[in-house]
């Protein structure tokens, strides 16, 4: 069907939405639903959960016979399952200004010039970790986080234990901290793993401190951390919402601490809205108006207040530094984030595989971490030719 619509005449008709949310991210949305009903009275939009472990699953095996939601919440990593499907259609820019989302939210949207998706909410990781443990000492130096490395070394020295998942991914933000990068400004893989090396050998140091847990399982740190056994954690901020309600005020969130290279490029990830290729153009019509309406700026900021773990993806999203510090500290970690492009997702996403299997080589030194930069440069060459 086409997108050839206009989103500006008056709104009528029904709309499907799936989507995976649970708790507080899940009433984000129902408010948001109940909202934009009461602007639009003869809409009629029905916000239905899925299981997380079958969307995109249910909606490939239903939009393939005709059927299946109007619209679906997605994580940006899915799309390109259903690209290589076509089941959905591309968004028509003149329909909805995307120039007011974030340029790495578009990334994780934009597939061979065109984009799939609307972003409506991001996550990335940063240094989480428990006040009260801090305050703990008479160190004015110690009673506040690290700002690079060797602080959070330092500190581990002193007592305070530190959490880190330990996988590929999850240590990906620590290569920027040394220079070193996969991808380039143009969304194209162009890898210096230099800096992979160095972080790597920081890392196997960072090992044989007693105080630094290593751990493949996000879980168990994740609850270590929520019972007060840990003073610092690199966490998703997608967990903030249940380190608030359980620690109180004593949580706070800090930059992720950077290295003799620059500041640390954690992933960022991205909630997108996209719309079924079997959609009517009245569909298509009303899903993008709901994608207007929950991503403007007040919805976004009235988001944030509620869940307190989202990233905007709104660049007109400006929250009081005071009144709302952990978002405020999200955005500026988001500065330096780093957005898997969509446009090389697949070949990516195999360099990730290949780097999972050389990280964990490397650091129980069963190859050198020289060896393991050396391998993966290979597999990348031999993907780009």
């Amino acid at each position: 069907m086409s997108n050839q619509v206009n989103i500006s005449t008056k709104l009528q008709g029904n709309l499907l939405i799936w989507h995976s949310t649970e708790g507080k991210v899940a009433n984000m949305f129902i408010t948001a639903v109940e909202q934009f009903k009461q602007l639009n009275p003869e809409v009629n939009i029905l916000l239905q959960s899925i299981p997380q472990q079958k969307n995109p699953s249910l909606f490939i095996e239903k939009s393939e016979t005709g059927f299946g939601s109007s619209a679906l919440i997605i994580e940006a990593k899915n799309l390109i399952e259903l690209l290589k499907k076509r089941l959905i259609n591309p968004i028509d820019s003149e329909l909805i200004d995307t120039s007011i989302y974030s340029p790495l939210t578009l990334t994780q949207v934009r597939y061979q010039g065109k984009i799939y998706g609307i972003p409506l909410g991001s996550n990335t990781r940063v240094l989480c970790y428990n006040k009260a443990k801090l305050n703990a000492t008479n160190d004015p130096i110690l009673s506040t986080p690290p700002t690079d490395l060797d602080g959070l070394i330092q500190r581990a020295i002193k007592g305070y234990t530190v959490g880190l998942v330990s996988s590929f991914e999850d240590t990906f933000w620590g290569m920027g901290s040394f220079g070193g990068r996969l991808f380039n400004e143009l969304d194209l893989l162009a890898p210096n793993l230099d800096g992979w090396v160095k972080w790597l050998d920081w890392l196997k140091n960072a090992s044989l401190q007693p105080n630094v847990i290593f751990s493949h399982d996000r879980t168990i740190l994740h609850n270590a951390f929520n019972n007060g056994k840990l003073a610092y954690y690199v966490c998703e901020s997608t967990e903030i919402l249940d380190f608030t309600e359980t620690l109180g005020d004593n949580f706070r969130i800090a930059l992720l601490p950077q290295g003799e290279g620059g500041k640390a490029t954690p992933l960022i990830y991205t909630k997108v809205i996209v719309l079924n290729h079997s959609n009517t153009d009245n569909e298509n019509r009303l899903a993008l108006a709901f994608a207007k309406f929950i991503t403007n700026p007040e919805q976004q900021l009235a988001g944030i207040i509620k869940t307190q773990s989202f990233i905007p993806t709104n660049r007109n999203v400006n929250p009081n530094v005071i009144l709302l510090p952990i978002e405020s500290v999200l955005l500026k970690q988001v500065e330096s984030a780093v957005a898997i492009p969509l446009n090389n997702l697949q070949q990516i996403l195999k360099v990730f595989e290949i780097g999972e299997i050389l990280y964990q080589k490397a650091l129980v030194g069963e190859i050198s971490t020289e060896k393991a930069a050396e391998e993966l440069m290979l597999s990348i060459d031999s993907f780009s030719s």
